[in-house]
């Protein structure tokens, strides 16, 4: 018997040596296949993300090409004909895939090196983020067009656009920005336009001598008398103005800064366009701050650095300045009670923004 134990106790060694050996054979294979699968997730996550950076910049021009929108879906290459004569996209690139064309607001004197960083999409959603190198000075905008590519199922897309200054750079604190005048006329007319305190303007467009004279229709559209050139609006700068922070005003967190200046402007009297064109050039300036003082100053206060005479005299003037200063933690000020202009028949509005240091 202790014969026969022996053995047993031997064979059943034998067994379990070999049982370790399988064991340990198929968790070096379960390992193997599991770094092959992950090698291969890594690579389709980087197909994926290759995809996603595809982009065609399709260059700057000065009129707007999309009415109303940042962006407009193509899905064919008769769209995209209409709005581009040239071959950086061929029509049987449309078989597999539709382009988001993005419009974006271009100030060759506040920015600089405009490009997008990256684009995602998940299922129906878009996402796009720009950068751009920021820079003292502000000059007429223009428009720069980009091209994402989408896949072909995309035909219904929620846009999101994202811009990110790289920089933050130092700028004289005395100057109005970005203050841009659009005319709306009933019909179409000739009209002049004078700023009081010449001598203090560092920056206009159409270069302004003692006045700007332009042929002006009821959309808006522009025609410069002296060059003969479109505009959709007048742009001056101008460094007699110094922003202050007041005991009344908004204090909003920066991620807040879109759905506060849709409300406000609407209050202000911004149509929609106009709107826009506002949120796109200060959002970058805003929504990067934990939170922002922000102030919009009376008709009566504008008037006073800058005077606006108007020949014919308009229905309704708009004057909207944007008084603002980043902060790291919120304070208390009074909140700011704002009144709505009238504006029907022959209307003028102008919007600008300064920075409080």
């Amino acid at each position: 018997m202790n014969l026969v134990s022996g053995r047993v106790k031997r064979v059943s060694k034998k067994k379990e040596k070999n049982n370790k050996i399988i064991i340990g054979t198929t968790v070096c294979l379960v390992a193997l296949l599991a770094i092959i699968g992950i090698f291969k997730l890594n690579k389709e996550v980087n197909d994926t993300m290759k995809k996603t950076n595809e982009s065609i910049n399709l260059g700057v021009k000065e009129k707007r090409l999309i009415e109303d929108e940042e962006y407009l879906l193509l899905t064919n290459y008769e769209d995209y004909k209409m709005y581009f004569d040239d071959d950086k996209v061929k029509k049987e690139d449309f078989n597999s895939n539709n382009y988001l064309l993005i419009q974006s607001n271009y100030d060759s004197c506040s920015e600089e090196d405009l490009k997008i960083d990256n684009y995602s999409f998940d299922n129906n959603s878009v996402t796009v983020k720009f950068t751009y190198k920021a820079k003292c000075g502000l000059c007429a905008p223009r428009y720069i067009y980009n091209l994402v590519k989408l896949d072909k199922k995309i035909t219904d897309p929620e846009v999101k656009i994202e811009y990110k200054a790289i920089n933050d750079p130092e700028c004289d604190d005395t100057i109005a920005y970005k203050p841009m005048i659009y005319l709306y006329p009933e019909k179409e007319i000739n009209i002049k336009v004078k700023l009081g305190n010449e001598k203090y303007l560092t920056t206009t467009y159409p270069k302004y001598k003692g006045e700007w004279n332009v042929r002006a229709y009821p959309s808006g559209k522009l025609i410069d008398n002296n060059t003969g050139r479109e505009l959709y609006g007048l742009y001056w700068e101008g460094n007699n103005h110094i922003a202050e922070l007041k005991s009344e005003g908004f204090v909003i967190k920066g991620e807040d800064t879109i759905s506060f200046l849709e409300e406000k402007l609407e209050v202000l009297g911004l149509n929609e366009r106009e709107a826009n064109e506002f949120i796109v050039f200060w959002l970058p300036k805003l929504e990067v701050n934990n939170y922002n003082y922000i102030r919009f100053e009376t008709k009566e206060e504008i008037d006073t650095y800058m005077p606006l005479a108007i020949d014919p005299k308009p229905t309704s003037i708009i004057r909207i300045l944007m008084d603002f200063k980043p902060l790291d933690k919120k304070i208390e000020v009074e909140e700011q009670q704002l009144k709505t202009p009238y504006r029907t028949g022959y209307t003028v509005v102008e919007w600008g923004g300064s920075l409080i240091k």
